[in-house]
Order: C-alpha cells, then structure tokens, then sequence
C-alpha cells in the first residue's frame, strides 16, 4: 500500500492532546511571526496587483485577505496571504527540509477556519503542526539538488493534511485529496536564476491548489491512489528515484518536523543569511568602512553556492528578487548597511553605488572542505584591507536555527519591527491583541477573529 495511507493516518490520528508540548509553543510563535511579515509584505512589489486582481474576481466572501480587509473565497483569500507572507522571504524556513512551511500552511488554516467557523485554537494548532509536518517530512525524503522548489511541490501536500483536518475528513478522502493534488503539484528554481516576481507566488498557487483539493474531494472527484511510490508517483517523478523515504515516516508521530523549523532574523533566502550575519558582525566588530575595503570572499557550501553564488545583477530581472539570493548583495550590505532587513530590499538601497562599488571585489567561492552534497553551512568570509589586514569569521548555525533560536522577546521584537514597517496601518489595540491571542492561541475558541484584526484601519 502506497505511503500515503500511513501519512492519511497521522492526519486522521494526530490531534492538539497528542501534540509535544514544544510543536504546541512553537507553532503559537510561527503563527505571530508569520502574521507580524505579514504587514511589510502587503507592500511589496506585486502583491497589490494580485489583490486588485482576485477582488475584481471576487466569488463568496469567506475569508478575510489579512492588511487589505476584504474577504474573497477561502482558496483565493489564501493565495494573496501567502504571497504576501512570503513575497520578502522573510517567513520561517526548515533548513533540512528546505521547506517554508508557514506561508503555505497558515493561509490555508485561517482561511478554512473562517470559512467553516466556529474552530477553535486547539483544532488550528494541529492542523497546521501536521501539514508542517508532512510538507517538510516529504521533502526531506528528496535527494537535494536543482530543479523544483520544495515550498511548492512539497507544501500543497501539506495544505491538504492542513483543510482536510478542518473539514474532519476520514482516511479515503484525505487520500482522494493528496491524489486531486498532486495533479496540481509543481514549482521550478528557474525563477530563481532568472529573478522572476512569481516566485514569491509558488506557495501561494499551492496554499490555493491544497484547499481546492479538498473542496474537490467533499464533491466526489477522485484522484490517484498511488501518489508516493506509484511507478509515476511523486518520489519517481521529481526526484527520478533519487530518495530517502525511509524519512518520510520515520518517527511519524512521535517527531514532529515543525521543531525544526527556523525563524528568520533577515529577509531573502536562506542561504544568503550566513554572509549578511558575518558582513554585519565583521564590519561591526573592526570598525571597517567600504572604502577601506580591497577584498572580500565568501566561501559556501555547493548546495548554497548553487542557489546564491550569481553575480551581483541589479538588472536582471526584478532587483529585490535577485537581492533576496544573491550572498554577494547580502555580504556586501551588511558591511555597508550593519543591517540587513526591509530596508535593504529597497531597491534604491540595492542600487546603492556603494554597495555596487564593494560588490566588484567581492567574490564567492565554494568551499571544497564541506564534502556533504546536502550541507548548507558553514559559511566563511574573508575580508582583506588596503592596508593588508586580514579578517575572517565563519558561522555553523545561522540566527533563528533550532540550535540558535530566537528567544520569544526576540520574536516578539521582530514583530514589532514588521509593525514600523507595515504597508498599511493596523490599530494599535488589535496588534496588542495579535500578541495576546497567539500566546494563548490553544484557549480561543474562535479562531475567525484573528484575520479581522491585521486588517487597516477604517
């Protein structure tokens, strides 16, 4: 019997009692960060136009489109939330896993839970635990390499577990439902290389894809059985067998992935993190200015260098997505800027001729130490003056990783800096709310008023 069956069960099976206490509290603090990026997000580029788009659209009005406040059908309320979650990709990341599962998994639960209201905070709790979970257990069954971005053909799986907990359904239909999605699963690295602006749109089309396969499933549709291990199922297709699956139900159950999961301190992708935090700390610590600068040189693993090794390129493509992977741009910031947030996803900041001037003598390098195919640190720079000084520091676990958290005060701290930065106004008494209802998220008993209050102002 194919895999997914076991992974039916755990949906089925899992609820908020027999959750670890740690995936209960991490979960609440994912869902305030992931609200809190929310805000700037709503802001950047293309996110508007797909708003405007879906309202003109319009349909039911289910569900609330978060900063904006009009409500769409669940599946669309979801696509424009989760673009705008991720469209800064400063949203939590499984570094393993190379997964965000938040952006695709929070859209769809509170989307879902104002469509089939009342649900209550526990229910929310375990339905985003478990498509977080088997979003990152599938795509740590993969063999790393280039080609599809795991948010997305990874992530619509685990929107599925996430609507079909909320709708209740048994094992054949959460089955129906993974079948329904998988004819729908895909999402390319191409616009990554290429700095596309649809690529802060993959997990959207699957948040939205994941809960259209449910409401396919309630109607009877019927999709293939034998999703995982059919001799065209997923782990063959996508990864032409090259898999681990033994990962995808080990300790199912008992471990759950979403203790895994990072809060990110900086925006843009994950790999380019290591170079912005040394580039912070370096120029921080000895006082360097650009000028005094003749060399700089970043070493990354080749799975990094694969995804964040281009030239810096303002001209391709749009600028902030090629910021957002480019360890080159976020090196260079980060010395120039000793910061590296929003702020430096502006693309007059990227277009700074500082930071284009020290980018000319900045290269990276892979690092022929690290021998795993898989690894994603360390990461080392090296930065050489003109007066012949050398230094150099290097990072194993970068902020926000499981085994270098951040505090709660931190994440709240994060928020709070999402909140300065917000495309719209929000009142302050409903952030301070947001606040209170996510650390006590298990006791509300109607989830449905959360989207309401990231909402502007009237």
């Amino acid at each position: 019997m194919d895999m997914i069956y076991t992974l039916a069960d755990h949906v089925v099976n899992t609820n908020f009692n027999t959750l670890p206490d740690e995936v209960i509290e991490k979960t609440k603090l994912f869902l305030l960060d992931t609200l809190g990026v929310a805000l700037p997000g709503s802001g950047a580029p293309g996110v508007a136009p797909v708003a405007k788009l879906m309202a003109e659209i319009g349909g039911k009005k289910q569900s609330t489109v978060l900063c904006y406040g009009h409500k769409l059908p669940a599946m669309n309320a979801a696509l424009v939330n989760s673009m705008m979650i991720h469209a800064l990709d400063l949203d939590d990341l499984h570094d393993d896993a190379i997964v965000h599962p938040s952006c695709c998994q929070f859209p769809v639960a509170l989307a879902m839970a104002e469509a089939s209201a009342p649900v209550d905070g526990k229910k929310l709790i375990a339905a985003v635990a478990l498509g977080v979970d088997i979003s990152c257990r599938l795509a740590l069954g993969l063999i790393s390499g280039m080609g599809f971005i795991r948010s997305g053909i990874c992530g619509i799986f685990g929107a599925v577990a996430t609507a079909a907990k909320l709708r209740n359904f048994n094992q054949d239909q959460i089955v129906n439902a993974m079948g329904i999605a998988y004819s729908q699963t895909a999402a390319n690295a191409q616009v990554l290389l290429d700095g596309a602006l649809v690529k802060r749109m993959q997990p959207a089309f699957m948040a939205k894809n994941g809960i259209f396969s449910v409401l396919l499933a309630e109607r009877g549709i019927e999709g293939p059985k034998n999703i995982l291990q059919g001799k065209f199922g997923f782990l063959e297709l996508y990864k032409r067998g090259e898999v681990f699956p033994e990962k995808i139900t080990e300790n199912l159950g008992k471990v759950y992935e979403t203790a895994n999961v990072d809060i990110k301190p900086f925006p843009g992708g994950r790999y380019i993190h290591g170079p912005a935090e040394l580039g912070i700390a370096l120029a921080t610590q000895h006082d360097l200015k650009p000028e005094q600068i003749a060399e700089v040189t970043i070493y990354l693993p080749q799975m990094a260098y694969n995804y964040v090794g281009r030239p810096y390129d303002p001209t391709l493509g749009n600028p902030q997505v090629m910021a957002q992977f480019c360890a080159v741009y976020a090196g260079v910031a980060g010395i120039v800027r000793r910061e590296f947030f929003i702020g430096e996803m502006e693309e007059t900041v990227i277009k700074d001729p500082v930071i284009a001037g020290l980018a000319k003598k900045t290269k990276v390098l892979v690092d022929e130490a690290v021998k795993s195919p898989t690894a994603k640190t360390p990461v080392t720079m090296e930065i050489r003056t003109r007066d012949g000084k050398v230094f150099k520091e290097k990072v194993q676990y970068l902020k926000g990783h499981p085994k270098n958290f951040l505090t709660k005060e931190e994440i709240i701290a994060k928020f709070r800096k999402c909140v300065d930065l917000s495309a719209v106004k929000i009142p302050g008494a409903n952030l301070k709310k947001i606040v209170s209802l996510t650390d006590k998220l298990e006791k509300v008993a109607d989830v449905s008023v959360i989207p309401g209050l990231l909402t502007k102002a009237k």
